[in-house]
């Protein structure tokens, strides 16, 4: 996994942690779930400075950087039941078909507008899975962050992956 993920954290945490989280994350294949996990766990770092040490823990040491970020890629992640992946998968189906509604009627409705408009609305055809997915990640990945944490990783991915589909939307525009 790369490690430029902690950069993301707040300095006086990489001073702390920083060595030892990166030894964990450099044993650990890339994996997206990993990614989300660093993720949160940066947010959670700049939302909770006061669980940041000023001196080193040397009880735990790699384990409880890990526990302390509830890392699922070290096997300290949340513990997903069966309940929150039928949660997840209820979000990701019936979001998806909403949405799909919704983009299907702002398509339709845009054939008697300037083609320009019709193709920013294609391009973020993607989000009416991808919204859905980011949302019901609070029962998988993001489960255990507080509602906080859990609200900006969603938000902050959403945003990032509609400004690329809306890059791609412009470029199209231009060709």
């Amino acid at each position: 996994m790369t490690t430029w993920l902690l950069k993301l954290y707040p300095p006086a945490w990489q001073r702390r942690y920083g060595p030892e989280l990166a030894d964990l994350v450099a044993a650990q294949p890339f994996s997206i779930g990993g990614a989300l996990d660093l993720l949160g766990g940066a947010i959670d770092a700049w939302l909770n400075p006061q669980l940041i040490r000023s001196t080193p823990d040397t009880t735990g040491g790699v384990s409880m950087t890990a526990r302390l970020l509830r890392l699922g890629c070290a096997g300290y992640g949340p513990q997903v039941t069966r309940e929150d992946k039928v949660r997840s998968t209820v979000v990701n189906i019936g979001g998806t078909l909403l949405l799909t509604l919704v983009w299907l009627a702002l398509f339709w409705s845009s054939k008697r507008e300037e083609p320009g408009a019709r193709t920013y609305i294609t391009a973020a055809a993607p989000m009416a899975y991808l919204l859905p997915y980011l949302i019901g990640l609070r029962y998988t990945s993001l489960k255990g962050r507080s509602p906080l944490a859990q609200a900006i990783a969603i938000a902050t991915l959403s945003a990032a992956v509609m400004a690329i589909l809306m890059g791609a939307g412009w470029i199209s525009t231009k060709v």
